[in-house]
């Protein structure tokens, strides 16, 4: 997690509120209709995307959402002093895919409290000292969003509130800091009846040195407790209600042939700001240089905890997961050429459930692969019209298992989607999305998407002439399908 993103780096908030509303005209597949679960074009489905997209956040574009931002900084009592206080709710209209329904998500986002000691007379030399009210969710290891850990949902069962507190010094590009989060969940105990209320812990640590203003190396270090070891026959077991137990490990390199070219940020790391200071003119923004500029970003994440071991009942094993990724961006004059290369073990997609079922490792007998993907995409920036048209494609290696016994083969697309596939073997997926914004305000934008995509691992249950059930490959015009968004899309 790089502390530096958190508090150099502020999200913006305007006059209260930072606010995204979108109209979206959708439909995820043209060629399918209800009878394979395509409800045609519609403007309530959210969320139709590329595997590729939205990497450094937890939304797509096309739903509308709002932060209330109530900020405020004080200078100090003491010379050298000040601190600043922001409480942050995050609204979000729920729209259920399956139908209309009223209803909305409130929730937390990240409210803060920040006391400040300047140091000397650079205003960038400070130490400080930030508490997380009521979910620190904010404050992670890793740098990419999609690849970063630590969050409340690495507790299980899951929790509501995860507060903490983190201290920093920090002189430039150059921190170092340290903190702690804590949440109450149930523990259960062989000697208990029923469950008790109990405190469950993390501690995260790292920092940065940046140099000559264009490489920049980050590093942190993560103690967690998840859960408890439950998944088990017998509760009378000296493993029963063991504590699961995560150690992790994150690096970055990161380069930049110029200082107008921004390092790769993820505004899900950032605290939320509102004041005058933090205001933008515009919320649309595009990569233009005077010239060429190149940036390079490489990051690699370890993880192990404490599991049951699937290959011996009665003992434990550490399971380790990998995670990396490296992500190049040329920008010429109003051109964009971006390009990321994506791996995560199947360990390290499952590590949040904990492990391959809850508490358990993976077992050594099934045969798994990695999921590793890449994705290239060009954009250019016509300023007369201000158009902008842009093309991705990606290619997935998804991450997979087998069961040797029954030969049946399943795709791990997250921690929780899997699909086992049709014949007992993998293909890889493609996805494609070509694209026009066009800018009509500082605030609002037009933009029209196509989106194909081929995944031969979609398949269904049918009964066959024996009357048991079999899996077959959904028909061509699931698995291959073609899908478009038409959005005006606001942000104030």
């Amino acid at each position: 997690m790089s502390a530096l993103i958190l508090l150099l780096s502020p999200a913006f908030a305007g006059d209260f509120v930072d606010i995204a509303v979108t109209t979206a005209l959708e439909d995820d597949n043209l060629r399918a209709g209800p009878e394979v679960h395509s409800p045609s074009a519609n403007f309530v489905m959210r969320g139709n995307q590329t595997f590729f997209e939205n990497y450094e956040g937890r939304y797509t574009d096309d739903i509308s959402q709002g932060h209330l931002v109530l900020y405020k900084r004080s200078d100090g009592y003491l010379d050298g002093w000040w601190t600043e206080a922001a409480f942050v709710l995050q609204y979000t209209p729920y729209l259920n895919p399956d139908e209309s329904k009223r209803g909305v998500d409130v929730r937390d986002d990240g409210s803060y409290v920040r006391i400040v000691r300047e140091i000397g007379e650079d205003d960038d030399h400070t130490v400080s000292l930030t508490g997380y009210a009521v979910d620190a969710g904010r404050f992670r290891l890793g740098y990419s969003y999609d690849l970063s850990y630590g969050g409340k949902e690495i507790l299980t069962p899951a929790v509501g509130a995860m507060p903490g507190a983190r201290i920093q010094w920090q002189r430039g590009g150059n921190y170092v800091f340290a903190g702690a989060k804590s949440a109450i969940n149930k523990r259960s105990e062989p000697d208990w009846q029923g469950t008790r209320n109990a405190a469950y812990h993390a501690l995260l640590a790292g920092g940065g040195v940046t140099l000559f203003e264009k490489l920049r190396l980050e590093g942190g270090l993560g103690s967690f407790q998840q859960g408890q070891m439950l998944n088990m026959r017998d509760a009378s077991s000296e493993l029963y209600g063991e504590l699961i137990k995560a150690l992790g490990t994150s690096g970055q390199v990161a380069f930049r042939t110029t200082n107008d070219l921004d390092f790769i940020q993820s505004g899900e790391l950032r605290l939320y700001r509102n004041s005058p200071d933090f205001e933008r003119d515009s919320y649309i923004s595009h990569d233009q240089l005077d010239g060429a500029g190149l940036l390079v970003q490489a990051e690699v994440d370890r993880l192990v905890h404490n599991l049951l071991d699937a290959d011996n009942e009665g003992a434990t094993v550490n399971e380790v997961a990998w995670a990396g990724d490296v992500q190049a961006r040329f920008v010429m004059h109003n051109t964009t050429l971006a390009t990321d290369l994506v791996y995560k073990d199947l360990p390290y997609i499952l590590f949040n459930v904990p492990g391959f079922t809850s508490g358990t490792s993976i077992p050594s007998s099934l045969e798994t692969t990695p999921q590793l993907y890449g994705r290239l995409s060009v954009s250019h920036f016509f300023e007369g019209p201000r158009l902008s048209p842009q093309l991705g494609i990606g290619m997935m290696q998804p991450a997979t298992y087998k069961d040797p016994d029954s030969g049946r083969v399943y795709v791990q697309y997250s921690s929780r989607d899997k699909e086992q596939t049709p014949d007992g073997k993998a293909y890889n997926i493609l996805s494609s999305v070509l694209g026009l914004q066009y800018d009509i305000s500082p605030s609002t934008i037009a933009v029209g998407e196509l989106l194909y995509t081929v995944d031969n691992n979609l398949s269904r249950s049918v009964v066959n002439a024996d009357g048991d059930l079999e899996r077959v490959s959904e028909p061509a015009n699931v698995r291959q399908a073609l899908g478009f968004n038409i959005m005006l899309r606001a942000r104030f």
